[in-house]
């Protein structure tokens, strides 16, 4: 038996050492995200009266739109489970007129 052995053995018996607690398959899943964003800009009314509008709102937002983090297998916020749907990334882009 090796102590120093990178993976637990394969055996279609028991193995006491592939058995006992350890913290080798443990990943740090420390992350930072940005989760949301909403950048817009509102026509100045001069300019929205002249165009015959009471107001023009232009914008843009997000959802998960960047990660940061030393785990790169699957998303942390899945948890354990990677094989799961992951975190979706959305962007929207609005006009708000008023008439």
């Amino acid at each position: 038996m090796n102590a120093y052995a990178l993976w637990p053995r394969l055996a279609n018996y028991r193995v006491d050492n592939n058995y006992q607690k350890s913290t080798w398959f443990l990943q740090d899943a420390s992350f930072i995200r940005l989760k949301n964003v909403e950048i817009g800009y509102r026509l100045p009314d001069n300019l929205a009266k002249k165009a015959h509008l009471t107001n023009l709102r232009i914008y843009v937002s997000g959802t998960n739109l960047a990660f940061w983090g030393p785990f790169k297998l699957w998303d942390p916020e899945m948890a354990g489970n990677g094989l799961g749907y992951p975190v979706q990334r959305v962007i929207n882009v609005g006009l708000n007129i008023g008439l």
